[in-house]
């Protein structure tokens, strides 16, 4: 197997580990969701760890995304991604219809951004963070989905075409 099959492969295994447990702690949280301030200020220890959880595989999801599976889709493509602009990434993933809307990713990215500061008695503002990013989990999964389709039907056969139609309904499934 040559290298950048096996990058592609490794990179698409790690998003997928990150959604698994994403969804997860999204699915804990539909109980509690959405957040005003008091409901931000009265969460138990659990709740804050399955906030914490989401947080934390939303964003190593949108890294893995951005920094391997971006990139390595492109690399086995044979397009040169070194010392290329992130835009100009997205911008050729959107040309080959590996993602249907780059402005989507770009806005995914700065809530991420916003829900890592968070500010000690700002109750209100961390809630609304929280909220926004919980809203638009599904926009992720759905990028996710399309370059993972994009790749199992353009570059390499990644699952049966059965599995990945299961796999496009397990956001469904934890809502």
């Amino acid at each position: 197997m040559d290298i950048s099959k096996l990058k592609l492969l490794q990179a698409i295994e790690e998003c997928n580990k990150h959604i698994k447990r994403m969804l997860y702690a999204y699915h804990k949280m539909a109980t509690f969701m959405p957040l005003d301030v008091t409901k931000y200020d009265d969460l138990t220890e659990e709740q804050v760890e399955n906030i914490d959880q989401f947080i934390f595989r939303f964003s190593k999801l949108q890294d893995a995304m951005g920094e391997r599976l971006f990139r390595t889709t492109l690399i086995f493509l044979g397009e040169e991604v070194k010392n290329k602009p992130f835009r100009d990434l997205l911008n050729r993933l959107e040309q080959l219809g590996a993602i249907k809307n780059k402005e989507e990713w770009l806005l995914l990215r700065k809530l991420r951004n916003d829900l890592s500061h968070e500010y000690l008695n700002e109750s209100e503002a961390n809630a609304l963070n929280i909220n926004i990013v919980y809203e638009n989990t599904q926009k992720l999964y759905d990028i996710f989905m399309q370059v993972k389709i994009y790749v199992n039907d353009n570059l390499l056969t990644l699952n049966t075409i059965d599995d990945l139609v299961l796999e496009t309904t397990a956001f469904e499934k934890c809502v």
